[in-house]
């Protein structure tokens, strides 16, 4: 399910400006459009335009329209762990400052984004995200699978256990290669849920 969105062209205008004015990074309006109907869980600006239905009850903290920078040490290992085991779409990437010049770029899943951020002054490692989804025991199964197929650690290691947390949700808690770590919550109450993205 889609959720209402306050001024999206206004969300695209800022993140065009953003990228113009941090990253040198030259985006079309369009493309800025298209970013922000990713980031809401749909396929392009046009679904995202159309749909005119009421946001739904959410739990506490979940919002729409914050993009934490979680800092990375090495492109390769973040796309492996990010795009090729956890399933997000890289939306753009590149050197932020031409040839030679640190990373930056973004990546989507549903209604969650990120950018990832090579450069020592955007973010410092450790940071801790919390994530609100649908689907956590399907999302653990599906992660625990693929560890076999995407070597993101070691064959000994198993995908964390979902836990009960006190937040009336369970949580299941995944580290990056990087020290950060990802903290995927599922309310208990199924009519939370059903206003939430899927993860599985």
């Amino acid at each position: 399910m889609v959720r209402s969105v306050p001024d999206p062209k206004n969300m695209a205008k800022a993140l065009r400006g953003e990228l113009r004015s941090r990253f040198e990074v030259d985006a079309t309006h369009s493309d800025c459009l298209e970013i922000v109907a990713r980031q809401h869980g749909v396929d392009n600006w046009n679904i995202l335009a159309s749909h005119q239905s009421a946001e739904p009850a959410l739990p506490w903290g979940a919002r729409i329209g914050t993009i934490p920078v979680l800092r990375i040490f090495a492109v390769d290992p973040a796309l492996q762990f990010y795009v090729d085991f956890l399933g997000f779409t890289l939306d753009f990437g590149g050197p932020s400052g031409g040839p030679g010049t640190a990373y930056y770029g973004q990546i989507s899943y549903a209604a969650t984004t990120f950018h990832l951020a090579e450069a020592a002054y955007s973010a410092s490692q450790g940071a801790t995200v919390f994530i609100w989804m649908d689907g956590i025991d399907q999302l653990r199964e599906r992660l625990n699978h693929r560890r076999t197929e995407v070597p993101v650690w070691g064959p000994a290691v198993w995908t964390p256990e979902v836990e009960k947390a006190q937040w009336d949700g369970r949580v299941l808690t995944i580290a990056d290669p990087f020290g950060n770590h990802l903290r995927f919550s599922e309310p208990d109450d199924p009519k939370q849920r059903a206003g939430l993205p899927r993860w599985a």
